[in-house]
């Protein structure tokens, strides 16, 4: 009988395949080849039937259709052929489609059993349509209609308090589970494990792993995977490695996965000697290294500058059969393009094309800043406009890229219309590509436009960074406009940021150049107080401000200190001081610094410069 169904569904789909676009009646069709199989068939196998094969070839508003039909004719669809299709929907996130048609079991039944119940938490526990709420309700209704979960559904449902980025309320939720009895496995541990390593607690994984392993439950290569890919992405290569050999010694046998996050690892941490070391180990071993673990290791070199060591294994991998993807590619570029060899850059761009591999967005950005930092800012441009040809749209950390050359470039006009354009390409701009707007007006001294900027960027909802006081208080306070530098201050500290060493020492700098020495002191020991040092650009401001006003004393005396610090005074110290020495008339002692200032290597026509 099964093979006559599985014949019979064959025979569907090419029926259904010929009479897609055709007008026939389906409830006519079905009942034809119901007659036809001399009662071997029913009505509702033939419409199940249609439903899998429509299911299963992705035509998900075909098979409901012909799911409501079924029922509207009163056939009694079974649960495995709803939950098949609410599945199909699940997967393919059309949430819609599966929050009707699990209505309509609601309402008209068949009702729902576990594995509808599980579907349904997938659905609303998957990170892009995550509602816990939803999730919470599931549950209830299990509870209420006497469905007891199984361990997918609560691992499922763990899953999505750690993708809420609620791990602590997960692991209790764990914990209730295993006190009471009720059922969970290693999938319900491993999303736990998960949930803190993506919050940084990795300490509190490994408690989860102890507690794992007490319980009766046996680690498996996901609990230690996750937890080594965690330990390397924060520096601590060592314990992960450490836990790749644990993982051995339970008999558990690495994959390339785990590996990789070891040659991620020591990559980032600038160790290419010891990741090629155990790539080559690996190797030797006859592992099966793959074309992730050589663009690991091709990146780790492109990003510390070393192309050869790049080249040397790109070689290596093209040798053994592994065509380079758009990641190899990209890396390879990037390290090119940080080298400043834009010509090199750009022929591996054309081999990239000539091979067939489509660039990305993220390689592009790459090419269009290298272009920038070479000044070609008409070449960007025009590169920008073959994008298209290649159906890739600009990001907006693109137009940042641009927006930044341009501002460097004293190009405002053209970097506000930059702006324009992307604007009205529906990116919204955030709060690094207003700094970097305001940064190249204050550095034009265009304080007004800088001001007008910050005020939209406030109005449009973008809240400034510190980066952007920082820009604003530097402008005015080089301007001598003590007092809007000072409200921006003040603002900075009113909305939480704490201000660094660059904002205190601009702040100082400004009103030393007002000649108030006493607010500059009072900013210069309030900085003391806040923890942060003076660097020699701090105390170079102060002495240069007693200086100006005679007061030589007090300014040899905060040299004689910045000294102790360990700090080198530079050519503008010195040269506030003899200048201040000859402003006194004091020619000996102008002469005396500037021969210390000569001893230091340091040059400057300061003693023949006339104030």
């Amino acid at each position: 009988m099964s093979r006559m169904h599985r014949e019979v569904r064959c025979l569907l789909k090419s029926v259904l395949d010929y009479n897609m676009n055709g007008d026939s009646s389906l409830f006519g069709l079905l009942s034809s080849l119901v007659g036809l199989s001399n009662g071997a068939l029913s009505l509702l196998q033939a419409y199940g039937a249609v439903i899998q094969v429509l299911a299963e070839s992705s035509m998900l508003e075909d098979a409901l259709e012909v799911y409501m039909e079924a029922k509207r004719i009163g056939l009694k669809v079974g649960v495995p052929l709803f939950n098949l299709l609410l599945k199909c929907f699940v997967e393919r996130s059309e949430v819609d489609c599966a929050k009707r048609l699990f209505d309509d079991m609601r309402i008209s039944g068949p009702s729902p059993n576990v594995y509808t119940y599980t579907i349904m938490m997938d659905l609303y526990t998957k990170r892009e349509m995550l509602d816990m709420d939803e999730a919470d309700g599931i549950l209830k209704e299990m509870e209420h209609n006497g469905v007891s979960p199984n361990a997918v559904t609560y691992g499922t449902y763990i899953r999505g308090l750690c993708g809420a980025g609620n791990p602590e309320s997960a692991w209790e939720f764990l914990r209730d589970l295993q006190d009471r009895g009720l059922p969970h496995n290693n999938y319900c541990y491993n999303a736990v494990i998960l949930g803190f390593c993506w919050a940084g607690e990795l300490h509190k994984a490994l408690k989860v792993l102890d507690e794992m392993k007490l319980c009766g439950l046996t680690p498996d290569m996901h609990s230690y995977s996750i937890l080594i890919d965690g330990h390397c992405k924060i520096g601590e290569v060592l314990k992960g490695y450490d836990l790749l050999v644990e993982m051995v010694n339970n008999g558990i046998m690495p994959t390339i996965v785990s590996y990789s996050s070891l040659f991620h690892g020591l990559c980032v941490k600038g160790e290419m000697g010891s990741a090629l070391n155990l790539f080559r180990e690996l190797r030797d071993q006859g592992c099966d290294l793959d074309l992730v673990a050589y663009s690991i290791l091709i990146d780790g070199y492109c990003r510390h500058g070393d192309l050869d060591g790049a080249y040397e294994l790109w070689q290596e991998m093209v040798q053994n059969n592994f065509i380079p993807d758009v990641f190899s590619y990209t890396s390879i570029i990037y390290g090119y393009c940080k080298k400043r060899c834009l010509k090199e850059a750009l022929d591996h761009f054309e081999l990239m094309l000539h091979s067939g591999v489509m660039p990305s967005v993220v390689t592009c950005t790459v090419i269009v800043d290298g272009f920038c930092k070479e000044r070609l800012i008409v070449e960007a441009f025009k590169f920008l406009n073959e994008m298209h040809d290649w159906g890739i749209v600009p990001n907006i950390f693109m137009f940042k890229v641009i927006i930044n050359a341009l501002c460097k470039e004293g190009r405002l006009d053209r970097a506000w219309e930059v702006f324009g354009a992307m604007t009205k390409r529906g990116l919204v701009p955030d709060v690094v590509v207003y700094t970097i707007l305001i940064d190249g007006m204050v550095k034009m001294l265009n304080l007004e436009e800088a001001y007008r900027l910050f005020r939209r960027m406030s109005y449009e909802g973008v809240m400034p960074n510190s980066f952007t006081y920082t820009s604003l208080i530097n402008g005015f306070c080089k301007s001598g406009r003590l007092p809007e530098a000072l409200s921006f201050f003040e603002e900075m500290i009113g909305k939480g940021f704490t201000p660094d060493r660059v904002v205190y020492t601009s702040m100082i700098d400004g009103y030393c150049r007002c000649r108030d020495m006493e607010k500059a002191v009072e900013l210069f020991n309030k900085m003391v107080q806040n923890g942060l040092l003076p660097d020699v650009f701090t105390y170079t401001c102060l002495i240069d401000g007693y200086c100006k006003l005679c007061q030589m004393g007090i300014a040899v005396s905060l040299m004689d200190e910045m000294m102790k610090m360990g700090l080198t005074p530079n050519e503008i110290t010195y040269t506030a001081l003899i200048t201040g020495y000859r402003k006194m008339g004091d020619w000996d002692k102008a002469y005396e610094i500037y021969k210390i200032m000569m001893k230091q290597g340091i040059s400057s026509d300061a003693l023949n410069y006339h104030h």
